[in-house]
């Protein structure tokens, strides 16, 4: 009879690890897209409306906490290398320090860098999400059998 619950909290276990993989790697492309979607927003505020750069960061509502805190300069949790995370804050502190003109071409270069970004990692990133969710399910059954 004890081998039969812990058997269940093995596959729980497991799946719940799977969940928490799969929920990073989600985070990653969310941060990406909320990156890009702050970017083209920041391109046409400035180009059209000459918005300040104080009221971009107030106006733009994305889904990534992990983003949101990295334009309001705060410590970011997202599973990204320490490296990534810094060049993004970077480029994010030089935003605004240029005149327009030379600040949106920045931004459409930056963009178009990003679309590929997106177009490549996040696909990846989605595939490997699912993958590690199954494997988690399915090496939390093997336990289940074993201990069971």
């Amino acid at each position: 009879m004890w081998s039969i619950i812990v058997g269940v909290c093995a596959f729980f276990s497991a799946s719940l690890i799977g969940i928490w993989l799969k929920k990073r790697q989600n985070d990653k492309c969310e941060f990406y897209k909320d990156f890009y979607n702050y970017l083209s927003f920041a391109e046409e505020k400035i180009a059209y409306e000459r918005m300040p750069l104080s009221d971009i960061k107030r106006r733009f509502r994305g889904d990534s906490v992990a983003f949101r805190d990295a334009i309001e300069g705060k410590e970011v949790s997202v599973a990204l290398p320490k490296e990534e995370i810094l060049s993004v804050r970077e480029y994010l502190d030089t935003i605004g320090t240029t005149d327009a003109d030379t600040q949106l071409a920045s931004l459409r270069s930056k963009c178009s860098e990003l679309e590929k970004k997106l177009e490549g990692d996040v696909a990846k990133w989605k595939k490997e999400s699912a993958l590690y969710f199954k494997l988690c399910v399915l090496a939390g059954c093997a336990l289940f059998v074993i201990l069971a």
